[in-house]
């Protein structure tokens, strides 16, 4: 793995430390990122939105609401499009409106606003006259050609990236800046929702904010820190029962634990079952409801989590035997549609290599891609567009359909196309480290400081520091199948806890009393009420000697 190092001086004082950390993140306004102002006080012009599309849909919505008309939010289902429904149709609903939801289901209608979605549409809803799109429907042409023709007026709410095609609907409140849950909830502010409801759905909007891996920086970081203090007093039922069910203390939410444990339960459900029961989880009232679908979506995501682990395990001794390949391309019909993101993840984590995962079908199969910086998979994938039924995507990530008679001939293709543009580029992981510290500043008084530019996630990571001369003492293993390791080193004077997690492998490397240079995470562990130093792995350089 590639070291970057952000700073190269070794920092000796909390202070410059501090200072350090803000350079890095290109922080110029300490105010406002260590106090976010709440999500209320952005304007629809700071965050790209069209006033005038705002109004016409409050003069739309408006009407509806005067002649009863029944409208139909039309979701997504991730973990974004599922809570995107949840806001609208809970802020239409608090409004007065006649309004049901629609999540399509991944295997029998696809992703987005489509035209066999909309059959299902039309025939759980008949007189429908409204559909209002959260987090899709923004280049949904040929559906929303479709809806144009039966006379059904579309309101759209997205925030992908447009195509350069008008779309046919009555109107697009539409922003990048935001996930499509926050699309959703400042539309509901703007259509007058009440402020203490509003608050109540902004927990949503924070759990699709880390899900869908926004930027957490201005209105972001602001949508998350107020979402969390929300969700850590919500009392919304559906939320404490799946706060329970994953075995959080619901008051030490954090975004680590929207990104690793309430996320990919809510997403599983669009994954591997019926989104919609995500969806009912996250709007009902009731108890005994919110009880059972918790359970619901904690055994579906045990059951992602396995399917996930068996199929990787295949999918690398297909990668082994093709390792002079500079693009790895995996085709079965054993591969779930739902989970072939995350082999293609997975892959590329592993082998720094671009990766493309097929869920073969029996005519049509879908691909899922993933790449590295410095290799573009989506503008790659689009040299190979007359062979593909569908595409789409950004660089690090795309999907696409072809038909399955052509996936050996494609992966022929791609993969001498990939050899000739990979030939002289050397794909590495990167990890940043913002700067090398002195073992003195190894403390909780430094970890406490550093917790104060949380919550972290992209565009705001938490910090990785680089520690050398460590040496190591002991080691244990943890976890269910022993799959963790946990270090002992000595840093001075002091000997200290390193976590690794699936770090078994370490010892290949490093035995008790090896130096090495160590790149760790500073964190606080509380347990019992007690606060204590936590370091937690990330790399190491063995020291020369």
């Amino acid at each position: 793995m590639k070291w970057q190092l952000q700073s190269s001086q070794t920092i000796n004082t909390l202070e410059d430390l501090k200072k350090i950390l803000l350079q890095n993140r290109q922080i110029t306004d300490e105010a406002a990122f260590f106090s976010p102002p709440h999500p209320q006080k952005y304007s629809l012009d700071e965050l790209g939105f069209d006033q005038e599309a705002a109004g016409s849909i409050k003069k739309r919505l408006q009407i509806a609401l005067e002649h009863k008309e029944k409208i139909v939010v039309f979701g997504d289902y991730d973990a974004d499009g599922i809570t995107a429904t949840a806001v609208l149709w809970q802020a239409l609903h608090a409004l007065g409106h006649r309004v049901y939801p629609f999540i399509p289901h991944r295997l029998k209608h696809g992703y987005g606003l489509s035209i066999k979605a909309l059959a299902d549409v039309f025939t759980l809803h008949q007189d429908v006259s409204l559909i209002v799109t959260v987090d899709n429907g923004i280049v949904a042409h040929q559906a929303l050609d479709y809806l144009a023709s039966k006379k059904i007026d579309v309101i759209i709410t997205d925030h992908h990236q447009k195509d350069g095609r008008l779309p046919q609907a009555l109107a697009v409140f539409h922003s990048p800046l935001v996930c499509g849950c926050g699309v959703a909830w400042f539309l509901s502010r703007e259509l007058g929702l009440e402020e203490s409801k509003l608050n109540e759905l902004l927990s949503l909007v924070a759990i699709a904010t880390v899900t869908d891996l926004m930027p957490i920086i201005g209105v972001n970081r602001s949508i998350l820190t107020h979402g969390l203090q929300q969700l850590r007093q919500s009392q919304q039922l559906g939320l404490r029962a799946l706060v329970q069910a994953a075995g959080i203390e619901q008051n030490r939410l954090d975004a680590h634990t929207l990104g690793y444990q309430l996320g990919p339960r809510i997403n599983a459900m669009g994954r591997l079952a019926d989104g919609m029961d995500a969806l009912r989880l996250l709007c009902t009232n009731n108890v005994a409801t919110a009880t059972k679908l918790s359970h619901v979506l904690q055994q579906t995501n045990s059951d992602r989590q396995n399917l996930t682990t068996e199929l990787v395990v295949a999918a690398e001794s297909v990668v082994q035997s093709e390792l002079e390949e500079k693009l790895i391309f995996l085709a079965s019909p054993d591969y779930h549609e739902g989970i072939i993101g995350l082999i293609a993840g997975k892959m590329t984590e592993k082998f720094a290599k671009p990766s493309i995962v097929l869920s073969v079908g029996e005519k049509v199969s879908k691909a899922s891609a993933r790449s590295l910086p410095g290799f573009n998979i989506t503008e790659f994938i689009r040299l190979f567009h007359q062979e593909l039924l569908e595409m789409g995507g950004h660089p690090l990530a795309a999907g696409f359909a072809v038909a399955s008679d052509k996936i050996e001939r494609l992966k022929q293709v791609m993969q001498v196309r990939a050899k000739e543009m990979l030939r002289d580029v050397l794909l590495e992981k990167t990890l940043v480290i913002d700067a090398p510290i002195s073992h003195s500043l190894v403390s909780l008084i430094t970890a406490t400081m550093i917790e104060s530019f949380a919550p972290f996630g992209l565009g705001n990571a938490q910090p990785n520091f680089l520690i050398k001369d460590v040496q190591l003492k002991n080691y244990r293993f943890l976890g269910v199948n022993q799959q963790h390791l946990k270090m002992t080193v000595l840093i001075g004077a002091e000997e200290l806890p390193v976590l690794a997690w699936s770090g078994t492998s370490l010892l290949e490397e490093i035995a008790i009393n090896d130096r090495f240079d160590l790149v760790c995470q500073l964190q606080v562990n509380e347990y019992r009420g007690k606060a204590n130093l936590q370091l937690v792995y990330k790399d190491l350089q063995k020291t020369r000697i």
